[in-house]
């Protein structure tokens, strides 16, 4: 992953170059998520993420101070 815009930096400036000439070109600039984007069914409001987030954090430390105890 660390080296995946050193890969396609050349690809990339080419489809930036052209965009303004052609439509197909422009739909090919974006930028890439990764393998978790098969995932992605529905948009999110960030403060849903961040939510989820906290409370999964909280419940992680919540087992971690029980594991604590044993």
């Amino acid at each position: 992953m660390p080296l995946q815009p050193h890969l396609i930096a050349e690809a990339q400036a080419r489809i930036s170059r052209s965009a303004h000439k052609s439509p197909g070109a422009e739909e090919l600039i974006n930028y890439f998520v990764g393998q978790i984007v098969g995932s992605m069914k529905h948009v999110k409001s960030v403060r849903s993420v961040i939510d989820e987030l906290v409370h999964e954090y909280a419940a992680t430390m919540e087992r971690l101070d029980a594991l604590g105890e044993e």
